[in-house]
């Protein structure tokens, strides 16, 4: 271990000041940068060490040098802001006055979501428009931090028919969250209940989504990675990370199919 690290003392410009001392721990890698000539190809700093996913110039396994693997792509973030932005505008969506009676029912379903939500949760980058004729909307839910708002959830709405009944959506194989008031409706298919729940409350005129074909082929068609449920006059898929164009197009369509289907009810 002594062999392979260097400790330097320099002293004078690199410190800015000729009165102070810079202590640098250097990697060999980096011992070779300091020289002129240094070998690129050599094992301590070479482009194959780097293809083979080892340490990079720095000596640091997460570096340049990492080579991304699986769990890289399963745990990258897909969100994206801008291109949701541009999104937005290209179809005539703005954003709500933040003391707007919009916003105010934003904040009201982000509290009632069927997600782990706490008192620094709240609605981030919100977006109102239209779609297929229906008053619809996009927002992330963003857990406050110090440094800034952190996108965990990504929600897209749109106004329910008159009286629709309240329901949920949710994939078999994520934990449901709050199950209690629900009641589970088998639809008969075996290989939708076996990836889908339908929840319903006490009005059961919901027990129609578990029963439309056209409901079921458009969840089946899914990656099972949106919830479904309904409050305060919206039917509101969430999907966890931020919103991306994607994204947005994927749960309108969906919520269009099951606000037809609850249409007719």
């Amino acid at each position: 271990m002594v062999d392979s690290w260097h400790l330097l003392l320099r002293v004078g410009r690199m410190c800015g000041s000729s009165s102070r001392v810079c202590v640098e721990i250097a990697t060999p890698a980096r011992w070779c940068m300091m020289h002129e000539g240094f070998d690129r190809d050599h094992s301590f700093y070479g482009q194959a060490q780097r293809d083979s996913g080892g340490p990079g110039a720095n000596g640091l396994g997460m570096g340049r040098g990492h080579s991304r693997g699986l769990a890289d792509e399963v745990f990258a973030s897909r969100t994206d802001q801008s291109g949701a932005a541009d999104w937005g505008k290209r179809h005539g969506w703005v954003r709500p006055n933040p003391t707007s009676r919009e916003a105010d029912r934003l904040e009201r379903l982000v509290k009632g979501a069927p997600v782990r939500v706490s008192d620094d949760h709240h609605v981030h980058r919100p977006m109102i428009g239209s779609f297929k004729g229906a008053d619809a909307g996009l927002f992330d839910v963003a857990l406050t931090t110090s440094k800034g708002p952190i996108s965990e959830w990504a929600c897209t709405i749109t106004a329910t028919p008159p009286n629709s009944p309240p329901f949920r959506l949710a994939p078999a194989r994520v934990w449901l969250h709050n199950p209690l008031r629900w009641g589970r409706v088998e639809s008969g298919d075996e290989s939708f209940d076996a990836r889908w729940r339908v929840l319903v409350g006490d009005d059961h005129r919901a027990e129609q989504l578990a029963r439309d074909p056209v409901v079921r082929q458009s969840l089946l068609s899914t990656d099972d990675g949106d919830e479904i449920w309904t409050s305060s006059g919206f039917v509101v898929a969430v999907r966890p990370g931020g919103h991306r164009p994607e994204l947005i197009e994927h749960h309108l369509n969906l919520l269009h199919v099951i606000c037809r289907s609850l249409s007719v009810l």
